[in-house]
């Protein structure tokens, strides 16, 4: 994750924690449909804000713990501060290799991770390697690519092929949920089950600041690969012209479709 396209962290960190309000549902119903359960002592991968973190320490309870990790100093650090629960740890690890990682966690979670990763099953490998027989694999991926309207508007489009033309020029992969089952596959993982969820809305609450968010947070990756200009982004106005468009259009705006996958590993069932 060298090339982490959100560089500014503070920044990051707070865009994290504004979108996990829309997020932080569909992440909670996975994970409890994955089966995290109390006591269970749980990995989270690239912790980030510890929106992750917080939830599925919510859901081990206090008899469980869960480890957040992130290559991020400044990220651990700020999760840490903003963190309050007993029973959840933040540490400083690569979450492609997880070198200095223990093993014998019950459950691995991560949300919005391996679309980051240059080997996506690598990193899976590395994380099952972590994770007692018997254990839980939980990944929540996004696609990025699905049409972000309806009916398309000019502006969220446009905004939408910047910021995936970005991606794909830095070597993310923008459809790194509907991968998901093949790539537990090609870990040597047991065939995953699938849950996709996503979140919408219309009219003056319409979630286009999250889009705009995003975006605007990736604009210094679209200067870098020569996508898009601060300028052509204009990202202190972005929110309120997408908002517009969509009002004028009678439009609605969609979050990118999550798909949660998860699999249990050969042993003993958690």
């Amino acid at each position: 994750m060298n090339n982490y396209p959100f560089a500014d962290r503070v920044a990051e960190d707070e865009r994290l924690i504004a979108q996990g309000r829309l997020f932080d549902p569909l992440t909670r119903r996975l994970l409890q449909e994955a089966g995290l359960a109390p006591g269970m002592r749980v990995l989270d991968l690239g912790s980030g804000a510890g929106n992750v973190t917080r939830l599925a320490a919510g859901l081990v309870g206090p008899s469980g713990f869960v480890v957040g990790v992130d290559r991020d100093p400044d990220a651990v650090e700020l999760a840490s501060y903003r963190t309050d629960e007993a029973n959840v740890e933040f540490r400083v690890a690569d979450v492609q290799t997880l070198d200095g990682i223990e093993d014998g966690f019950d459950a691995v979670v991560g949300r919005l991770v391996l679309l980051f990763m240059p080997d996506p099953a690598a990193a899976l490998r590395s994380a099952a390697a972590r994770v007692r027989p018997g254990g839980l694999i939980c990944m929540h991926e996004a696609d990025l690519e699905y049409p972000n309207t309806s009916p398309r508007t000019a502006l969220s489009a446009r905004s939408q092929a910047w910021f995936m033309d970005a991606l794909s020029h830095a070597g993310f992969q923008g459809r790194m949920g509907p991968a998901l089952f093949g790539t537990f596959v090609a870990a040597g993982l047991p065939a995953p089950r699938l849950l996709v969820e996503g979140f919408a809305g219309g009219g003056p609450d319409a979630p286009a600041w999250a889009w705009a968010s995003v975006v605007s947070a990736a604009v210094p990756m679209m200067e870098a690969t020569g996508v898009a200009s601060y300028a052509e982004v204009d990202p202190p106005t972005l929110a309120s012209r997408l908002l517009a468009e969509l009002l004028a259009a009678d439009a609605c705006c969609f979050g990118p479709p999550m798909t949660g996958a998860w699999t249990v590993l050969p042993g003993l069932q958690p």
